[in-house]
């Protein structure tokens, strides 16, 4: 047999609340600013929960033609700009040659903010009154069909939806289209707009929400002891993979190799979780033996951490499962600290996050530590970015339902024959 195909990262593209483009992003990131604030993008007044992290100065037409722009769902707009941003950064054109080679693999819950308009509309002026293309623009796979046909791809268009692990299983998903031999190249990332008000009010419902508000930028608080709930961001990020031959007979820029992967079900229920880490870590553990590395080869993780007590819990105890004795000594970071939780979106960004430290031998903190829980008493970069060797990154994402999911990336070092 042949080795396998390596599939190595080219070009990030990010619409994240606390920035668009890979630099304002990372900078807001290594600066530990965070994005949540009051809400804008409705009235909040009513919900016990008055915040969240918002992309406010997103214009899709920067990125979309206007007549198609608004006819898109802000889900799929923020699809098609994180693309057209990661596209723009490997330095890739799609041409007619290399259009059937490049696979779309992308992931979302659904355009919410497209289902609420077209409900809206139905009690207000009846069946005759719903636009006759939202049943076209609310469905998970929307966001590929508009990355596919804007960019002219007529590979393989795939889509993805598991919750908050849809941004690392969709990546999977990409690196396993080249490693086939289906795809040369993956235009592979997740998005999410989940801030209406219907969406927004359910999971005021669960309970799971922050009513933190003086000051909102306190209020997203992963493995600290004074947090109390989550905090809904919102964004994209889409990643170019590409098979490493391909990329270097191109004369690509290098972020990561993608090397490792590991999921799994907690199976306990839609809500509860499992607070002893063991599924969790099971997933991680397999990311690091199918990257054929040790624990003590990792250098950096950058973790789920949403601010919910019992997922924090679950984390923690998963790294010291995972990584044994070395998992006191790796630094761990929640960049939903600075961004909030975008859902599906949230591994994407993640790894978007993970590549930069690679680039930068830096490392994002966890903001609002303040009181850390001692449940949670590992490294987790409390408030302050840091400088450190970081080659193998470990990525890892916790759904409500129970899926787990972790990818394992490393700084691309050439041949590993």
């Amino acid at each position: 047999m042949g080795r396998r195909r390596r599939v190595v990262i080219t070009g990030l593209g990010v619409v994240a609340p606390n920035g668009i483009g890979k630099k304002t992003f990372w900078e807001n990131l290594m600066a530990g600013k965070s994005a949540v604030n009051h809400i804008t993008a409705f009235d909040p007044a009513p919900y016990p929960c008055k915040i969240a992290a918002e992309v406010r100065d997103f214009k899709p037409t920067d990125f979309i033609a206007a007549k198609k722009a608004r006819q898109m769902g802000r889900f799929s707009q923020f699809a098609v700009a994180a693309t057209r941003l990661s596209l723009d950064d490997a330095h890739l054109t799609i041409t007619p040659a290399l259009s059937p080679k490049v696979a779309v693999c992308y992931g979302s819950s659904g355009g919410g903010d497209v289902f609420e308009s077209a409900a809206m509309r139905l009690l207000e002026d009846g069946p005759t009154g719903v636009a006759p293309w939202s049943a076209l623009e609310y469905p998970p796979h929307t966001p590929s069909s508009y990355v596919s046909i804007e960019f002219n791809i007529t590979g393989r268009s795939l889509s993805m939806t598991s919750n908050c692990c849809t941004g690392l299983d969709v990546l999977y998903l990409g690196y396993s289209q080249i490693v086939s031999g289906d795809a040369r190249v993956a235009v592979a990332g997740a998005c999410e707009a989940p801030l209406s008000p219907v969406a927004f009010a359910t999971f005021c419902a669960l309970g799971s929400l922050s009513t933190r508000e003086c000051p909102p930028k306190e209020a997203s608080r992963p493995y600290d002891l004074l947090r109390d709930g989550l905090v809904i961001g919102e964004g994209a990020a889409t990643l170019v993979l590409e098979e490493l031959e391909f990329a270097l007979s191109r004369g690509a820029h290098i972020y990561a190799e993608v090397c490792g992967y590991g999921s799994a079900s907690e199976a306990v229920g839609m809500r509860k979780g499992d607070l002893t880490g063991t599924v969790m870590a099971h997933a991680l553990s397999q990311a690091i033996s199918s990257a054929e590395l040790t624990p003590s080869d990792v250098d950096h993780v950058n973790a789920h951490g949403s601010s919910l007590r019992d997922f924090d819990i679950c984390d923690s105890n998963a790294f010291k499962l995972a990584l044994g004795p070395r998992a006191y000594s790796v630094p761990i970071s929640s960049i939903k600290s600075m961004i909030g939780q975008p859902f599906s979106a949230a591994g994407a960004l993640q790894t978007a996050a993970a590549c930069l430290s690679i680039e930068h031998d830096r490392i994002p903190p966890t903001i609002n530590q303040d009181v850390p829980d001692p449940s949670c008493d590992l490294d987790y970069v409390p408030n302050v970015s840091r400088a450190a060797r970081v080659r193998n990154v470990l990525i890892n994402g916790h759904s409500f339902g129970g899926s787990v999911a972790a990818l394992l990336i490393r700084r691309y070092a050439g041949d590993r024959r």
